[in-house]
């Protein structure tokens, strides 16, 4: 680790040394301000010496970067200069940048290589980072980097560079059985009972089940259309679009399900109060109550009862196309991906078809 230290010269003037050690011997750099000694024993302390004087221009190392903004702030402006993004969208670039800082301090992006990339990766896994976590930060961080080619960068240093891959075990899903299901809404104060059936019924997000109004369900028709979600960023809650264009669809809802919701207030599902229903109060308050009650174990959260409605409709054989739009997925794809492994009626029926044609 690298640490400072000041000296006062004889003119009056002070400076700062940066004391380090370079191939098992003690060194130092001397800067005529603490800011600059400070900016460099951090670079030492996080990509090590020889990465540090190769970025600073130190022994006869091109000083690469003069002049040019540091990562985090070409990180700052790409963001500020970024149209179409959400609030909550713009907040998550905004951490990892701040996350990104820490890690690499005063780095200049010139000075930014592939190795420096690989290390911040292995530093993301070291500290428990999961791999789709990984991905979106590398995904932020790869796409800024792509802007500053070729006025600050030659190449993007995060080109090619192979992510973790999950276990298995990384990004395992809850998904209750009925008999778990049906123990969790015996348990569920009868005032959240609606909430909790159409939930587990739609395989909605939360945000879009708690944005519905009574103009948004037909119970002649048995429909409900999915077409804003609630939002939360620095900016507070707010009503915004669909998580993605194909989000936004019209699912079918049994009759018993719809006629069981109250359609006096501004939204389908209030709190007591009348208001809005806030994820975190209805954890609080209900689920986490409900479930704990139920001693379901390994214990549930509101989303994995989207999980649930997704493996009861494959296992009870409705094709994944047919799942894929009821949920609102983008494409079937994430459907199979995420769903793959439980999709066992689907399995069943086309081994049993390719038996009947062989036979």
């Amino acid at each position: 680790m690298a640490s400072m230290r000041s000296r006062t010269r004889g003119d009056g003037t002070t400076s700062w040394s940066v004391l380090y050690t370079l191939d098992g011997r003690q060194t130092s750099v001397t800067f005529d301000t603490e800011t600059d000694a400070e900016k460099f024993k951090t670079l030492i302390n996080t990509l090590g010496a020889r990465r540090a004087m190769e970025a600073w221009g130190i022994a006869d190392t091109p000083k690469r970067a003069a002049g040019g903004p540091t990562l985090v702030q070409w990180l700052n402006a790409h963001i500020d200069q970024l149209t179409g993004c959400e609030q909550l969208t713009l907040d998550h670039y905004r951490r990892y940048t701040r996350q990104l800082g820490e890690f690499f301090g005063d780095l200049p992006l010139a000075a930014l290589t592939s190795q420096d990339i690989s290390r911040w990766i292995k530093h993301l896994e070291f500290i428990g980072n999961k791999p789709k976590t990984i991905a979106n930060k590398h995904g932020f961080l790869s796409s800024a980097l792509s802007a500053a080619v070729p006025t600050h960068l030659s190449g993007n240093p995060t080109a090619g560079r192979r992510l973790p891959r999950g276990t298995g075990d990384d990004d395992e899903i809850r998904m209750l059985t009925k008999d778990e299901f049906a123990r969790l809404l015996a348990a569920t104060d009868q005032f959240w009972q609606p909430l909790m059936e159409f939930l587990v019924v739609s395989g909605c997000r939360w945000g879009e089940a708690s944005a519905l109004k009574p103009g948004d369900v037909d119970r002649d028709e048995c429909t409900v259309k999915i077409r804003r979600a609630w939002k939360r960023s620095s900016n507070g809650y707010t009503i915004g679009a669909t998580k993605t264009k194909r989000s936004k669809r019209t699912i079918k809802i049994p009759k018993r399900i719809l006629d069981k919701l109250d359609y006096s207030s501004e939204y389908v599902f209030t709190n007591r109060a009348g208001g809005p229903v806030r994820y975190a109060n209805f954890r609080r308050d209900a689920f986490d109550v409900a479930v704990a009650l139920a001693k379901l174990d390994p214990a549930p959260t509101p989303h994995d009862l989207r999980h649930t409605c997704a493996s009861w409709m494959l296992n009870g054989g409705v094709p994944s196309a047919v799942v894929s739009r009821h949920l609102g997925h983008e494409s079937i794809k994430i459907t199979h991906d995420i769903y793959g492994d439980v999709d066992a009626a689907s399995a069943q029926l086309a081994a049993d078809f390719m038996d009947s044609a062989l036979t």
